[in-house]
């Protein structure tokens, strides 16, 4: 068995004291994460979600593994891109910094199943795209890869979450993701964020995981944009060695935007 923690849509702010929707994302990401190293100490794999750095900033993105060595973590950490995301900067400073801490990759192989995460950043864009050359490396992995069970890590949401204002921005080509899918059955589920919601289905025979946002919830089955009065918190999930996945949703207290009618998009 391997485990593995997905902490997702930080929006970190270079500012310690930086506000989102009037909670501070440095002081519920150090909780949420608190949280996670009292209850899961010795997770194999990290995944770093899209949307760390709110301000896209060299020292964020810093911040983001400062918080981290807080920590007694072994596990190797992995990134999925998102909107919020400087790629320069992220591949320039962040991608080294953490490999001289930690280790880090974009494909991993463990006992009994393979990760692999995807870039689905869109520059200039909240919704989210994979390249030609992403689609690529996906296939070429999983050819290579027989039929080891796969775990897909991406950000934008493969598919509709059912609220509408969200649908709108989410992965643009996702036919073409999917296309590639279709032809591996070893493909067992992605798991994204983007979403800011927990988020469970099963498409094209592939669970489909949503991640809560380590800062503000959106709340889900709405047409337009909504806080949700839950707290912030992270996904566990669990791949058995016979191929199975056990997951869930864990929230810390408190974190919850005082104004809930504050639908101004960010």
């Amino acid at each position: 068995m391997s485990l593995i923690l997905h902490f997702s849509d930080s929006h970190l702010y270079a500012d310690k004291q930086g506000e989102l929707k009037g909670i501070r994302p440095y002081d519920s990401f150090r909780a949420v994460l608190a949280h996670a190293y009292n209850n899961y100490p010795k997770p194999d794999v990290i995944i770093l979600g899209g949307d760390m750095a709110q301000d896209e900033s060299a020292p964020t993105y810093r911040m983001v593994v400062e918080l981290l060595r807080e920590y007694d973590w072994q596990a190797p950490v992995m990134i999925s891109p998102g909107n919020h995301a400087n790629l320069s900067i992220l591949q320039g400073s962040l991608i080294p910094y953490l490999n001289t801490l930690f280790s880090y990759s974009d494909h991993l192989q463990l006992e009994s199943w393979q990760v692999i995460t995807l870039n689905t950043h869109d520059r200039g864009n909240v919704g989210g795209y994979i390249t030609e050359q992403e689609l690529v490396r996906l296939n070429k992995l999983l050819l290579a890869s027989g039929d080891k069970p796969t775990l897909i890590a991406l950000h934008h949401h493969p598919i509709p979450v059912g609220s509408r204002w969200m649908d709108a921005i989410d992965l643009s080509n996702r036919q073409d993701l999917w296309k590639v899918i279709k032809q591996y059955t070893q493909v067992k589920a992605l798991l994204c964020g983007h979403i800011h919601q927990h988020f469970d289905a099963v498409f094209e025979g592939v669970r489909v995981l949503g991640s809560p946002s380590t800062c503000v919830q959106f709340t889900p089955g709405e047409d337009e944009f909504a806080i949700d009065e839950v707290s912030p918190g992270y996904r566990w999930i669990k791949l058995e060695d016979h191929g199975e996945i056990r997951t869930g949703v864990e929230r810390i207290e408190g974190f919850i935007p005082p104004d809930l009618n504050n639908t101004d998009p960010y």
